[in-house]
């Protein structure tokens, strides 16, 4: 079996706001992480792939990108966490968010810090339904922080939408944290999508529900963020996926490929029930000869977005514990080809062992270094 394990995010290092640390003072950047599961498992690796993208801004997150090669999708992987539907529409998802005022610009805080209920979620949609329904659209609530955009029907709203599904939409992920200006969808119905945010964020402006999470010291839900279309995956790269990302498992759905989306689980390593329905439900793969699988970890996303340089440190070490339980469950799962894909803002760098690997003792890949010249 060939194992490929995803870890989107783990060389993205936020920056610290310490005065002695960072480039811009010229100190040197340490990685003083303790992996030593991770590092001995790939000791006898070699490095199959670095990539890094060129482009002054990117059209998507690394991790965004190797996901949409490797499935040969048609459209963003953003918005392939939206529960798929046969409907020969466009399937657009749009994430309700809060953005707030920094001195001369706007910023995306990480949509995971609002925290709402389907409740609330019922209820903003409501209000903004109430005026979209004269451009043809609505709202529709498949998570509390999942929304489809839809037509009304084929005469009203499906040119808006089929216009709408051809803008370049970068995902909430990749700009939280950030000046939006940059990041705000691009193409020739942006000027029409800007019309449509700004009806619905002038609905919730003075909404009560915003007036109840604010004195509750609970960011307000002021605005919708276009993730894109999710589209037709034509490529199954993996059999059986395992993921903690619902974007990934989406996508991985969309391929026709078994996908089975697990908490996280305890961060600090404790084998809480979430790592071990985890752990068990993967050592069960082992007993399948054949077949690809894919498991795809989510320990730093948070971090990065809240620019949280201990706190993405930190997610290293946990990916490092969650390794170590995942060998000690099952070793003959890990005995096989495995591939270890790690991207940051810009780059992707993966690592290939193959079973033969483990007899060339003149190979001695130095994992730590090699992380922090990339990360």
């Amino acid at each position: 079996m060939t194992i490929t394990i995803l870890c989107a995010g783990a060389l993205a290092r936020p920056h610290s706001a310490a005065p002695d640390f960072g480039p811009e003072t010229g100190a040197p950047l340490h990685f003083p992480l303790e992996v030593a599961a991770f590092s001995r498992a790939f000791r006898r690796a070699r490095v199959a792939a670095r990539r890094r993208q060129a482009a002054l801004l990117p059209d998507e997150l690394p991790d965004e990108a190797w996901l949409r090669e490797r499935f040969a999708l048609e459209g963003a992987v953003a918005a392939c966490a939206l529960p798929a539907r046969g409907a020969q529409v466009p399937d657009l998802l749009v994430r309700p968010v809060h953005l707030h005022l920094a001195p001369d610009h706007v910023v995306l805080a990480p949509p995971h810090a609002l925290d709402a209920g389907r409740d609330e979620a019922e209820v903003l949609a409501a209000r903004a339904n109430a005026l979209l329904v004269d451009e043809g659209l609505r709202l529709h609530v498949a998570e509390p922080a999942l929304w489809r955009l839809e037509a009304l029907d084929a005469q009203r709203g499906a040119a808006d939408l089929a216009g709408l599904a051809q803008l370049l939409a970068r995902s909430a992920r990749m700009a939280a944290g950030r000046n939006i200006d940059a990041y705000l969808p691009s193409g020739p119905a942006a000027r029409r999508w800007r019309q449509l945010a700004n009806l619905v964020q002038m609905a919730w402006f003075d909404h009560p529900l915003n007036a109840a999470r604010e004195a509750e010291g609970r960011p307000t839900i002021n605005a919708l963020w276009l993730e894109g279309r999710a589209g037709v995956a034509r490529a199954r790269p993996f059999a059986r996926v395992v993921t903690a990302d619902p974007t990934v498992a989406g996508l991985a759905q969309r391929a026709g490929a078994e996908a089975r989306l697990v908490a996280t689980g305890d961060t600090d390593g404790v084998p809480a029930d979430g790592w071990s329905q985890w752990i068990d439900s993967i050592a069960a793969e082992a007993r399948a000869p054949e077949g690809t699988l894919l498991l795809a970890p989510d320990f730093w996303r948070a971090a990065i977005s809240e620019g949280d340089l201990e706190g993405w440190a930190h997610a290293w070490r946990a990916f490092d514990r969650w390794f170590e339980a995942l060998q000690a469950a099952s070793p003959r799962l890990l005995a096989g080809e495995l591939r270890l894909v790690m991207t940051g803002e810009r780059s992707t760098v993966e690592l290939l062992r193959a079973p033969a690997d483990r007899w060339k003792a003149w190979r001695r890949l130095r994992v730590e270094p090699l992380l922090a010249g990339d990360a």
